[in-house]
């Protein structure tokens, strides 16, 4: 077997004798001397974390639940506001709203490109009044926010700060 490394002057493969690991040598091609690691130098590596195959599972059935916990919330604080007369939130001419699930379709069809889409989609929302602001103040205040279209946290924010504009 022989250590295999590149000169870092003319970055060719060298090729080198076992035996010659932990010294010093000349580079075929160049000349310039180059340290030769020992076979041990290259085996220390840190060791990587096992891919946890449930971790996908757990982040879905956590976005649920929020999702879940959130309507309660809005339900027992719009139940108030129907006690006093007033029209629930994420209610109008008696569509039911689900504030949620809209704002991951708005940001998927962000994601997508179908600009159309997300109009009517952030108008719907906006018809939810302050609940779906609320809701996407939330999600923007959240330190580890729910996996929505696998986009990275910094985009994410993006597409929620865009739909917030749009609220008003």
């Amino acid at each position: 077997m022989s250590i295999e490394l590149h000169c870092p002057q003319c970055e060719k493969l060298i090729k080198a004798p076992d035996t010659a690991g932990g010294r010093h040598g000349k580079c075929p091609y160049c000349g310039r001397d180059v340290y030769i690691p020992t076979i041990s130098d290259d085996d220390e590596g840190i060791p990587i974390a096992p891919i946890d195959p449930q971790e996908r599972q757990r982040e879905e059935e956590l976005r649920r639940e929020t999702a879940r916990l959130t309507s309660a919330v809005e339900r027992d604080t719009d139940a108030g506001a129907n006690s006093e007369g007033g029209r629930r939130a994420g209610e109008t001419s008696g569509e039911a709203i689900d504030v949620d699930k809209i704002v991951e379709r708005f940001v998927i069809a962000m994601r997508d490109s179908k600009l159309d889409d997300a109009d009517k989609l952030a108008a719907r929302l906006k018809r939810a009044g302050p609940s779906a602001r609320d809701y996407v103040d939330r999600l923007m205040l959240d330190p580890s926010p729910p996996p929505i279209g696998d986009l990275p946290k910094p985009l994410l924010h993006g597409f929620l700060k865009a739909l917030l504009q749009r609220l008003g």
